[in-house]
């Protein structure tokens, strides 16, 4: 990378028969492992029968101040992968949480494509034109990630002076074709799915429907987090992105570090479940697979949810009975927390349904260690199950 380093540089006069005054000076580069390269740089600075040497000297110091003003050139070994890896990655400090999912996105979606690319040859035209065909193929998630990952690692470059300008900082987020998932369950949808389910699964649609827990938070669910009468203690998510004891990490945010109100129905079913689990350790997961570790969201959605859904939905064409289109199709978790929130606005306030959803404002961190939940959530909660619950058993 250019710098001045104080350097004068030094004038001597060259040619035979036509003298001229040439300039001598050094810039220096950054190598791919962190160390600096000097490189020599000659300047001819005109005829020395038309100027002094101390005139010759005096441009070649300008020449040299403005080489190392310029925007450093990065050489070109250093690539973006690189700098992610050595200087951007270091530095990071994302939740154990979101940080595996974070930079699987940055490898699928960024380095998989510019990785290779020296960070002085990206420009500007040849994001955008990515991004707008990731535009074409994914959703809007997606694309605006690409932007912003793109915007804070190349942000940090120009801060450590690896670029002379962030070419990802003026791009635009172009329409996506492909829509955000909005699916909700109706609910005679959800009456049916509870028909054609029993036992612990049962158990655990309603949970996910009716309190509206991330897959993540229910399946780390230990005994003890049975923590009070009409309370649920959620202070740990299983990360689908690591192994092991790893997996178990902090909640999503602040605000979902807390407790959630359990329904009377909800709880004596619970209960009912505690008492009858083989395993009565305090640590114990509520839900957990044969070796006693927290189930696979995954494998529960594809093995058990929509088996279930399906196998509903057969029973009823069978029957006769005319099917809207996508009755009981296209359930993940997702579907249970966002059919919570359609169904509970008509019951409680924006506000109730923000706090039973522990989507507070990052400002309200006091709330995470408050165990009283509000009367009018706790009212809201229980008639969203009533409600629920008298469709399903019609």
């Amino acid at each position: 990378m250019g710098r001045e380093r104080h350097q004068d540089g030094w004038v001597e006069p060259v040619g035979k028969k036509v003298k001229k005054w040439r300039g001598h000076y050094y810039l220096y580069e950054r190598q791919a492992d962190g160390s600096e390269k000097r490189r020599h740089r000659i300047a001819d600075l005109g005829l020395r029968s038309e100027r002094k040497k101390w005139e010759a000297e005096k441009e070649l110091r300008a020449i040299i101040a403005k080489e190392t003003s310029k925007a450093p050139k990065p050489s070109p070994e250093l690539t973006l992968r690189w700098f992610y890896e050595n200087r951007f990655l270091p530095m990071k400090k994302w939740k154990d949480s979101s940080a595996p999912k974070t930079k699987r996105f940055i490898e699928t979606y960024l380095l998989k494509q510019f990785g290779e690319s020296a960070l002085g040859e990206l420009d500007r035209f040849t994001l955008q034109t990515h991004l707008n065909g990731l535009a074409e193929k994914y959703s809007k998630s997606v694309v605006q990630k690409f932007r912003v990952y793109m915007n804070s690692i190349l942000d940090e470059a120009l801060e450590q002076d690896f670029v002379g300008k962030n070419q990802a900082r003026k791009l635009e987020v172009p329409e996506t074709k492909k829509k955000p998932s909005e699916r909700v369950l109706a609910q005679e949808e959800i009456a049916e799915l509870l028909a054609a389910i029993g036992g612990r699964d049962r158990l655990i649609v309603r949970m996910l429907m009716v309190l509206g827990l991330r897959p993540g938070e229910l399946f780390a669910l230990r005994r003890n987090d049975r923590f009070a009468p009409g309370q649920l203690r959620i202070d740990e998510t299983v990360s689908e992105e690591l192994r092991g004891e790893d997996r178990l990490v902090e909640p999503k945010s602040e605000a979902s570090d807390t407790f959630v109100w359990l329904p009377r129905s909800i709880e004596q079913e619970l209960d009912f479940w505690l008492d009858t689990m083989e395993d009565q350790r305090p640590e114990a997961f509520i839900f957990a697979s044969k070796t006693g570790t927290p189930m696979n969201l995954n494998n529960f959605l594809r093995r058990n949810l929509k088996p279930s859904a399906e196998a509903a939905r057969k029973k009823l064409t069978e029957e006769g009975r005319e099917l809207p289109d996508g009755f009981l199709q296209r359930i993940n978790h997702q579907v249970f927390r966002r059919t919570c929130a359609t169904q509970m606005q008509h019951l409680g306030s924006v506000k109730d349904v923000q706090s039973h959803l522990r989507h507070a404002s990052p400002t309200v961190t006091l709330e995470k260690y408050m165990k009283q939940i509000p009367e009018s959530v706790r009212l809201a909660v229980e008639r969203l199950d009533e409600a629920l619950m008298e469709r399903a058993r019609q």
